[in-house]
């Protein structure tokens, strides 16, 4: 069997179906293998860093990890964008990359550097770990131990190196064992320190991020909540951990950024069990969070605890571990459920603030933002997926509730722009069955938007939405705030609408607000066999609806040098 043959069962043996690439010379060995197994597809994006985020959107949506194949040299570092994204926010991806063959290599040959460790040791601070592939014998041994690598304790993206004239030697024996990922689980003692102080407190509130999610702990958190009536606030990132119409649900916890309700709860508490949680600068708002009580944290990565809020206990452990943990702790112990009368407290929050939660007025006849994304959650059902590209629209998307976990992918970390379009690709081909729909401003699409050939090429029939504002908006609220100037915002106005169309994608203009709905109804209707991008012109000057409370304004042109 040729090693190439190797890595395609290797890859099939993880469950993988598709992998990312950009076709090269050096690993066309693999991409015709690939093609001829009919059970492994490569796609083939314009780009590289289009081909690593489309990696994280699939491993967002289907919890596995996302492969990528790139050639040596110029093919891998152009990725190294959405490889270091997927280190700092936790995304598994096996990146596989070639190096010149061996017989060339001190040749000048294509793609080589000087040094044969030189493009391993790249990748040596942005990935969890790094293998090479030095005989043909080692490779399915390799893959396995990437797998497990990436998917194991916190898990972040692996770097797998090849010589290109090996993917053509033989394996005399092919023999792949699949190594179950290893996740951290908290003592006895401490459960019960935790069962101790969850039980004493009088106004706990837990706070669930992705953390969440990726251990797939959501039925648990939910267990864990009612058992000892607490109310759940989730971060922005962890939306979809429990559905916004649980009784419990508290809303976005992300300081003056995320719901006033979440804010109330998170200041007020006497106990905080975070869950998941990285407590980053935008997750924190900028770290306007409050926490005033004592925290409990608990993360599968101790590095990310203490940096920001200082914990009571801090707890390494696998949420779904912990949580099926405290909870079976609990009725070892005969702790009766507990009754506190948070789903009267939370619902009386909502009452309470309901009207902070109502939609700024109008400004002219452009449409706004939160237009967009409250007709969107109109038309579409609540198995949406949403990937979220940077930029002020994805503030804006801090308010739309998310009823399901992995319906809502965004960056609160890393935040690279140019995510939305291939994340969007990425995670239609892990969930081919729901709707995926991509929001990203025109500076992202202006990044890797040409990466909806991809989609048309492959009949990937996401709906991309573009808030077209000729702007970077958000970096015009930073500048108009700390200098008073705005130079540096403004964007060349295009459209977007008659460049899809160009790349064979369906393209839709929508200018006036009164067009908006049927245009999104449009769009799903379309959306069968190739990819559409709905242009929505929108308000350049508006400030999105979280950061107002931050600023105090609802324009751009209200705010005032700080």
């Amino acid at each position: 069997m040729k090693v190439s043959k190797a890595l395609v069962e290797s890859l099939l043996s993880e469950g993988i179906e598709h992998y990312f690439t950009v076709y090269a010379e050096h690993i066309m060995s693999l991409i015709i293998d690939s093609e001829l197994s009919k059970l492994l597809k490569p796609i083939n994006a314009t780009h590289e860093p289009g081909a690593g985020f489309m990696g994280i959107g699939y491993s967002r949506v289907s919890n596995k990890a996302g492969v990528c194949v790139f050639t040596g040299g110029p093919g891998v570092l152009n990725a190294v964008n959405p490889i270091a994204s997927a280190y700092i926010e936790a995304d598994p991806l096996i990146i596989i990359a070639s190096t010149p063959p061996r017989d060339i290599a001190y040749k000048n040959a294509l793609h080589v550097f000087p040094n044969d460790t030189d493009q391993f040791n790249v990748f040596r601070s942005i990935t969890k770990k790094q293998f090479r592939i030095t005989s043909p014998e080692q490779t399915p041994q390799v893959i396995s131990k990437a797998f497990n690598e990436a998917l194991s304790n916190r898990p972040g993206p692996v770097y797998v190196e090849i010589p290109a004239d090996m993917f053509d030697s033989i394996i005399d024996e092919f023999n792949y064992v699949r190594i179950q990922p290893s996740k951290p689980t908290p003592s006895d003692d401490v459960i019960k320190e935790v069962l101790r102080m969850l039980s004493t407190s009088k106004k706990p509130v837990i706070l669930a991020g992705r953390g969440v999610t990726i251990a797939e702990a959501e039925n648990e958190l939910i267990a864990v909540a009612e058992f000892f009536d607490v109310p759940v606030c989730t971060t922005v990132v962890g939306k979809g951990v429990i559905p916004p119409t649980h009784p419990l649900y508290g809303g976005i916890a992300a300081g003056s950024l995320g719901d006033p309700v979440a804010d109330e709860l998170l200041s007020n508490a006497d106990l905080v069990l975070a869950i998941g949680v990285k407590f980053s600068q935008m997750g924190t708002g900028r770290y306007s969070m409050k926490i005033n009580g004592d925290l409990i944290h608990v993360n599968v990565e101790a590095d990310d605890m203490n940096r920001v809020f200082k914990a009571t206990i801090a707890i390494k452990a696998d949420a779904k571990e912990f949580l099926s943990k405290l909870l079976t702790i609990a009725k070892r112990e005969s702790t009766e459920k507990i009754y506190r009368g948070s789903k009267e407290l939370v619902s009386k929050l909502w009452d309470r603030f309901k009207t902070s939660l109502v939609q700024s007025p109008r400004k002219g006849d452009l449409i706004e933002s939160w237009e967009v994304i409250e007709a969107l959650r109109s038309v579409f059902d609540e198995d949406t997926i949403y990937v979220c590209d940077v930029g002020a629209h994805r503030i804006d998307t801090y308010t739309m509730p998310a009823y399901k976990p992995r319906t809502y992918i965004a960056s609160a970390s890393y935040a690279s722009m140019g995510r939305g379009v291939p994340g969007a690709i990425g995670a239609k081909l892990a969930k081919k069955d729901s709707n995926v729909v991509g929001l990203v401003g025109d500076g992202g699409f202006l990044m890797t938007g040409l990466e909806v050939i991809t989609g048309v090429r492959y009949n990937v029939p996401v709906i991309i939405v573009v808030f077209n504002d000729s702007a970077y908006r958000v970096l015009g609220i930073y500048e108009k705030v700390k200098y008073g100037s705005e130079f540096t915002y403004r964007l060349p106005h295009v459209n977007f609408c008659e460049l899809s169309k160009s790349l064979g994608a369906h393209g839709i203009r929508v200018e006036r607000r009164e067009d908006l709905r049927n245009s999104i109804e449009e769009a799903l209707s379309l959306a069968k066999d190739k990819p559409v991008v709905v242009d929505v012109v929108v308000n350049p000057e508006t400030i999105p609806i979280p950061m107002r409370r931050l600023y105090k304004a609802n324009y751009i042109s209200e705010l005032n040098r700080k």
